[in-house]
């Protein structure tokens, strides 16, 4: 959003400008604007959340700033600021100001029908959870939407061959989405988004008819810590036994049906159970259902069941009250920590505060009389938590504040709160998991969100106005984990080769032939170079995303992830000062033979040696298979040979975090100068010698053979026996 700021002097103001409707400014305002420019004016936009800064860029020239802001919608209430300069002894009045829903066309045509209520109807409004300037306004007129508050309106039609002009006179709900409104006409829902008006019929999971209600969020859940992979949905629509949620998207799913709940919610199967009112509860996850039982009771009685969309968990609430034989009463929720509601129909209001442990009718103050009884005549339209009562009395409408006054409160038991008259208020959680007999349902149950209620202290009798809730999720926070920390004089180096080799002798299962690995270096990461004799001792440290959270000093296991088994520990249970005898693989694998290395040993079943226990103290000169950031204890490597291991590591205190965390990471083993093979030595040292022995055994018999020609020649030949030794002489040196 790009707002256009500029300063103007309430005393010589333009209308335009009171009443925040003008688009730039008039002659007087922009001179003055250029003067406060002059002496260094800078307009600032701080938000009110998350004290988030926007600045200004200055078009002095103009007479204005501009400030682009985003909409978003757990941070749109600012306050416009600027420095303390003073122009004519006056200075520039911080300006509170809050974000509006950033503009949708919502284009007509010229036979397009305005959507109307039926003739005779009351007015009806309905605001955005978390754009409080943003609104509708249905009456027998035509529907109306705004973004700043009714200064400015358009009015919102439906295409003539898609409603007709009955149909669309006979509107009875509106509600507004994060992307467009529904209309609620004859049992069918419609929906008008920016470009487009159609019918959400079941195409969409919806029922074509018999649509009884809809119901969007009374309260922003953008600040709300939904589990990971979770969503809260946008509305809720129901027919008299079906209840429907709907998410971005045009997505809606089916949740439930009376014949469910009944079974659920532990209800007679043979009572008649209907759906009245749905209603987004006090705690942005849940959904409250008004439901009327004939059969439960000895006369009809109203029910209160909620769905925790977070938990997937229906309850049935402490809540019932007397029904009249026929018809509901309409319901909504106040913004608080327990849930508390507002019950009304066109005569009476009744509240349930505090999870229903504070309860009755609205009375009128100074009379101790119901509304009804002091109403003369007129009738309660509509009821809007925290801004005010609507009733119409002779075509005027009229507004009465009801105060409801609440204490700071909590909901749930996940943290515990701790007092302190000079400290601020504190939360924790306080828990030992290591006692639970079944450690998995411990933890499932003690997660999930907090919602604490604060509110400041007040003298005398006064409603609350500044209260605050604060939604405080414990369990595991969707990206947290752990890395191994690399110290700095070791390398990580990424090779270039994708498989190799693990003798399988050195295997958990020792086996004849060697185990080829495929290494995947996206998933194991580069391999730290670490020297065979040199301890290596990991170091674990906790990240958020990427944000460093602490160095973990609780105790982890870690294990080979394809079977190897020739490396060890250092210290011995007795050096590490065990008490009894420590877990090991060996015998954990022993108490879960059918598992996986994975599976056997983690958080759920894990128990400290350094408790003492009734009974014999074990072997404590077993190796100790546990680890910690501070202990002595460290991995030590064959001193023969050189190899590759993947380790898995995993956090096994209980107590330590909600997460399962763990992580891979690989090293190799170096500087191992790795002794000759015996065997091969010799087999070729006789390889070479008898190469060698053969040829001076050839070149023996050729000088032989040589000699003795010679040593018979005549020493007196004849002229023919000369030629013919020298012929021979030549041949054989020829030869040799």
């Amino acid at each position: 959003m790009e707002l256009i700021l500029w300063i103007y002097d309430p005393e010589n103001a333009e209308p335009s400008e009171l009443n925040h409707t003008a688009t730039s400014p008039p002659p007087n305002s922009k001179t003055l604007s250029k003067q406060f420019w002059n002496l260094g004016q800078e307009p600032v936009v701080q938000t009110y959340f998350r004290n988030t800064k926007y600045f200004a860029t200055a078009f002095p020239e103009l007479g204005f700033w501009k400030i682009n802001v985003p909409a978003m919608l757990d941070d749109i209430i600012t306050n416009i600021h600027g420095k303390a300069i003073a122009f004519q002894d006056c200075f520039v009045l911080d300006s509170p100001f809050i974000i509006s829903r950033p503009e949708e066309p919502f284009p007509n045509n010229v036979n397009d029908n305005s959507l109307c209520s039926p003739a005779g109807s009351e007015p009806f409004i309905e605001w955005s959870a978390c754009f409080p300037t943003t609104a509708l306004l249905l009456s027998e007129f035509g529907t109306f939407h705004t973004n700043d508050g009714f200064i400015t309106y358009k009015e919102i039609k439906a295409p003539a061959h898609i409603l007709g002009f009955d149909l669309s006179h006979k509107v009875t709900d509106i509600v507004l989405t994060n992307d467009g409104i529904l209309f609620l006409i004859m049992g069918t829902v419609y929906k008008r988004e920016s470009n487009r008006f159609f019918k959400l019929g079941s195409e969409y999971n919806l029922p074509e008819t018999g649509i009884t209600g809809i119901q969007s969020r009374l309260w922003c859940s953008s600040e709300y810590p939904v589990q990971s992979g979770r969503k809260l949905s946008t509305v809720a629509i129901w027919t008299p036994t079906e209840q429907y949620l709907g998410y971005d998207g045009n997505v809606f799913i089916k949740i439930t049906d009376t014949t469910t709940l009944k079974k659920v919610l532990d209800l007679p199967v043979t009572a008649s159970l209907s759906i009245g009112t749905v209603c987004y509860d006090s705690r942005p996850s849940e959904v409250s259902l008004l439901m009327a039982c004939v059969g439960c009771s000895s006369s009809r009685v109203f029910y209160l069941s909620a769905y925790n969309e977070d938990r997937d968990l229906w309850v049935l609430r402490d809540f019932s009250l007397n029904a009249p034989p026929q018809g509901f009463m309409l319901m909504e929720f106040v913004y608080s920590a327990s849930p508390s509601m507002l019950l009304w129909n066109k005569e009476m209001v009744y509240y349930s505060y505090k999870n229903n442990t504070i309860n009755g009718f609205v009375m009128v103050i100074g009379l101790n009389q119901k509304l009804s009884e002091v109403s003369q005549g007129s009738t309660i339209h509509q009821l809007v938590i925290g801004i005010c009562d609507i009733r119409c009395q002779g075509g005027t409408l009229h507004l009465i504040s009801i105060c409801h006054c609440s204490e700071p409160s909590m909901s749930g038991h996940l943290l515990e709160q701790r007092q302190h008259q000079t400290l601020p208020e504190q939360f924790y959680h306080k828990m030992d998991y290591s006692l639970e007999p079944n450690y998995t349902e411990a933890l499932i149950s003690s997660t999930g969100v907090m919602t604490v209620e604060l509110q400041p202290s007040m003298s005398g009798k006064m409603c609350a106005t500044h209260n605050k809730l604060t939604h405080f999720f414990v369990g595991c926070p969707p990206s947290r984990h752990i890395v191994i920390h690399r110290p700095s004089d070791i390398t990580c180096i990424k090779h270039n080769f994708t498989t190799y080799k693990i003798p399988g002798e050195y295997l958990w299962d020792p086996t004849t032939e060697d185990l080829v690995v495929n290494y995947d270096w996206d998933k194991y990461g580069c391999l730290m170079d670490l020297h065979y004799a040199i301890p290596f001792h990991p170091d674990i440290a906790l990240y958020d995303g990427s944000t460093f959270v602490k160095t973990v000093e609780a105790n982890f296991i870690l294990w080979e992830v394809h079977g190897r088994s020739d490396y060890s520990y250092n210290s011995s249970m007795k050096q590490v000062g065990c008490l009894c005898e420590a877990q090991t693989w060996i015998s954990m694998l022993e108490e879960h033979e059918n598992s996986t290395l994975d599976e056997i040993w983690g958080p759920q079943n894990y128990r400290s040696c350094f408790q003492s226990e009734l009974g014999p103290l074990g072997d404590l000169n077993q190796l100790y298979q546990i680890l910690n950031h501070s202990g002595y204890n460290s991995l030590i490597w064959p001193t023969e040979y050189s190899g590759i291991y993947v380790f898995r590591v995993k956090i096994v205190d209980p107590n330590f975090s909600f997460c399962d965390l763990n992580t891979i990471f690989a090293v190799r083993t170096y500087g191992i100068v790795e002794s000759p093979n015996i065997g091969k030595v010799a087999g070729f040292s006789i390889l070479i010698l008898s190469i060698f022995g053969g040829i001076l055994i050839v070149s023996y018999f050729r000088y032989v053979k040589i000699y003795r020609a010679l040593i018979y020649v005549d020493p007196l030949p004849s002229h023919d026996q000369q030629d013919q030794t020298r012929k021979t002489a030549h041949e054989l040196k020829k030869d040799q």
